[in-house]
């Protein structure tokens, strides 16, 4: 086991130059943030940047696979580490230098490992969810088909709700943590991103969609490897944004759970991932033919209306598209979700 000292100042300076370097619109809403908050909310960024890096490099699987297990292995260590010591651990079998290898292993551990270790510390944040965030990444490689939702909701948990739960921890909840809420509002999120990106995701051979739901629409593999402008395939996508809709519906309950000004970083997260499901609903048949996006107007009005404390106050709360009358909502709610929404373990999958 191999190891290095690194400075915490270093650390978060570090992760926020990686962050910045992202370009990440959600970049800017940390700004909503006490400076505190902030911080830890790019030491998590970071992590879940350079993880994901290392998912989608142009590498072979295998080696993708290894380095993620090494990953894996040196996010373990540093976060059960002494909390006073300033040596970051490497995992035995990890180099003790990797500046040769297509992604730094080493030197984004020494940038990023003592500030995620200071922040899972400082807000208590249950180790597991960093965790998660790697299987999450791992599962990606591994699996690109799904046969029922509950194992794309699994996999919607572990790349997108273990986020959202670290996420809760650094904005600060008033107890109980609203979990389930929190995981429905992570699936919602991952289900809008897998139904603008179905095109993108065929030509990598991919297909998120489960097979439960396209079989029922008379659709086979290739309609969605192979996707054009068709009335069946129009209608699944409809009926998964309904899915969405209902699960945005259940996640808006993490509002009332928030600090103050997690409570606005988290309005304008939901807004704009809402906002991006009504620029789909608008014509399903024009996700097969180009990448669906919100419009310069529409990330300026989200950004104006929770950075201008007036226009703040004045947004609607609840949101105007939540509309809790609507009966459909609540059986669309019934299907996206089994009573049991436990996260299962992969080997259920």
């Amino acid at each position: 086991m191999s190891n290095n000292t690194v400075n915490l100042p270093q650390s978060y300076r570090s992760v926020r130059r990686i962050t910045r370097r992202s370009g990440s619109n959600f970049y800017r809403s940390f700004a909503l943030l006490a400076k505190e908050k902030r911080s830890a909310m790019e030491a998590l960024y970071a992590f879940s940047r350079i993880t994901d890096d290392l998912g989608d490099c142009n590498q072979p699987l295998a080696l993708r696979n290894r380095w993620l297990e090494h990953w894996r292995q040196a996010t373990a260590l540093n976060l059960i580490r002494n909390p006073n010591s300033d040596q970051v651990l490497l995992p035995p079998g990890l180099p003790d230098r990797t500046d040769d290898w297509p992604i730094d292993l080493v030197s984004h551990a020494q940038q990023i490992m003592p500030a995620l270790a200071d922040t899972v510390q400082r807000f208590n944040i249950p180790s597991r969810y960093l965790l998660e965030i790697i299987d999450g990444v791992v599962a990606d490689q591994q699996k690109t088909r799904f046969d029922t939702f509950e194992q794309l909701e699994h996999y919607c948990y572990l790349v997108a709700s273990s986020v959202g739960l670290a996420c809760l921890h650094i904005w600060g909840f008033r107890d109980p943590l609203p979990e389930q809420a929190a995981i429905d509002c992570g699936v919602a999120f991952q289900l809008t991103n897998i139904v603008r990106d179905i095109s993108e995701d065929a030509q990598r051979g991919r297909i998120y969609l489960p097979r439960q739901h396209y079989a029922q629409h008379g659709l086979h593999e290739d309609d969605l490897l192979h996707p054009r402008q068709d009335d069946r395939l129009a209608c699944l996508i409809e009926d998964e944004l309904k899915r969405a809709e209902a699960l945005y519906l259940s996640g808006w309950e993490v509002y009332h759970s928030l600090e103050p000004d997690g409570q606005r970083v988290f309005s304008m997260m939901w807004r704009t991932y809402r906002k991006l499901l009504e620029r789909l609903k608008e014509n399903p048949r024009q996700i097969v033919t180009r990448r669906i996006r919100l419009t310069f107007l529409d990330r300026l009005t989200m950004a104006a209306n929770h950075f201008i404390p007036p226009l703040y106050r004045r947004l609607p709360c609840p949101p105007n598209e939540l509309n809790a009358s609507n009966p459909a909502s609540t059986v669309v709610r019934s299907q996206a979700t089994p009573n049991d929404t436990t996260p299962k373990n992969k080997d259920q999958q």
